[in-house]
């Protein structure tokens, strides 16, 4: 069995800002979320898993989902209030604050998968699965052309 591989909240953020920032992805991620309530950092998050090798089995999508839960009411909530700021003198600020929780729920992502690395049911094949259908499924999305072309996008840049 080989061992699940290293991540740190730091690493995670880091990896997102480079992927972020490559073209089309940012693009991706914003009409995922507003069109199919998908949550970027855990989309960001199984785009990493798919970078590494890492499987993404039922106890590993579990353990996101329940971080997610718990963080993401506030993000909600903050990305309303700077949605609705465009244009005024607070709209820096309150976009610098909903990073800083986007960053919060990234750490907690990484806690998640730290729990369970190592964990026999962690490390299991992918079973040759294509990563593109893996994350429509693990992401509950419809299985049509717009979001297959969203999620490649996401994933091939």
């Amino acid at each position: 069995m080989t061992s699940a591989p290293e991540l740190t909240p730091e690493l995670f953020w880091q990896h997102s800002l480079q992927h972020y920032a490559q073209p089309g992805v940012a693009d991706a991620c914003l009409a995922l979320q507003d069109n199919y309530q998908v949550n970027v950092n855990l989309l960001l998050f199984y785009h990493w898993c798919c970078t590494v090798n890492q499987p993404i089995p039922p106890v590993l999508r579990k353990a996101l989902n329940e971080a997610v839960a718990t963080t993401d009411p506030a993000i909600q909530s903050h990305r309303i209030k700077r949605r609705a700021a465009k244009g005024s003198s607070d709209y820096e600020a309150l976009k610098q604050r909903e990073l800083e929780l986007e960053a919060a729920q990234q750490a907690e992502l990484v806690a998640a998968y730290q729990k369970i690395k190592g964990s026999e049911s962690l490390n299991r094949a992918f079973n040759d699965s294509d990563p593109l259908i893996c994350v429509i499924e693990v992401l509950g999305l419809p299985h049509n052309q717009a979001v297959r072309t969203l999620i490649t996008t996401v994933l091939q840049a």
